[in-house]
């Protein structure tokens, strides 16, 4: 069958190491939604931090749908509306923050446009002599990031706070993250089976320095799954494009699933095919293979 959906997750996969979408990517994705295939862009990122983005892509114009915060909802740009699909509650924040209050780690509670850090004392100092030695304004934000200590999501999460006591953590969110080095992450990830949180929630790693925690059955698969049935599109006609854990649930038995050069190990193996890296247009090169097979 022909495919009919695109879905590209987003750091690491359809953007470069630079935070943009290289040339000939874009290029060929504007020409395939001009045909009528429906491009999806499914990301741990909130929908605002999305929309630049989505908007260089002329999805707006073309009426094509963002997955964000790991399937928590579905936007819409035909009806510019969002569906939203899962939320954690001050139960679940709490069930979370004291499975983690031992570790030396940094907590994020995204919700639409805000962004809670929490910083244990350890760590505010770290970031303290960091901020200090970088020279950055007051008002910088204190979140970590992909790549390091510090990253400015300002554009998608306007509202930043940072908070020392989990007293202070808000009543709701869509995520909770955790963060450290990658090197602390490894332990991390061997006392997940130990704290009982699988039961409950979903726990992924969206880089080797961040897992990411939403409700059971939250998830880009499953929210992909919605969306397909909505639209009448088959597993045999959409293309996935992926790089973490967090893509994983929507890479596993989809047909034309693609894994980045740049891939964690578990998502290279739920993937069908490989293709280049984000920074050496893997998306683009995985496209070009399906229409030289007549599928675009």
């Amino acid at each position: 069958m022909p495919i009919k959906a695109i879905v590209c997750d987003m750091d690491g996969t359809l953007l470069t190491a630079d935070h943009d979408i290289s040339p000939k990517t874009l290029e060929l994705l504007l020409s395939l939604q001009q045909k009528g295939i429906t491009l999806v862009l499914a990301s741990g990122r909130s929908y605002l931090r999305l929309m630049p983005d989505a908007l260089k892509l002329k999805m707006d114009f073309h009426q094509g749908y963002l997955i964000d915060v790991n399937g928590s909802s579905i936007y819409d740009f035909s009806s510019q509306s969002r569906e939203r699909l899962g939320v954690m509650d001050s139960e679940d924040i709490q069930k979370v923050t004291s499975a983690f209050r031992s570790f030396n780690v940094e907590m994020q509670f995204s919700q639409d446009a805000g962004l809670y850090t929490y910083l244990p004392d350890s760590l505010y100092t770290l970031k303290k002599k960091i901020r200090g030695e970088m020279r950055l304004p007051d008002d910088y934000p204190w979140a970590s990031g992909m790549y390091g200590w510090l990253c400015d999501m300002r554009d998608g999460y306007p509202e930043q706070k940072l908070i020392l006591d989990l007293k202070e953590a808000p009543a709701f969110c869509n995520k909770i993250s955790i963060s450290q080095d990658p090197h602390f992450m490894e332990a991390v990830t061997q006392s997940l089976p130990h704290l009982g949180l699988h039961d409950d929630y979903e726990l992924v790693f969206s880089d080797e320095r961040k897992l990411e925690i939403t409700k059971k059955g939250i998830s880009k698969g499953n929210a992909l799954d919605t969306l397909l049935e909505k639209l009448g599109v088959s597993n045999e006609e959409v293309a996935v494009f992926g790089d973490s854990e967090n893509d994983i649930s929507m890479l596993a038995g989809r047909p034309y699933s693609f894994a980045m050069d740049n891939a964690l190990p578990n998502a290279k193996s739920a993937a069908k095919y490989a293709t280049p890296s984000n920074d050496d247009e893997g998306v683009y090169h995985g496209l070009k293979q399906l229409m030289a097979e007549g599928l675009l």
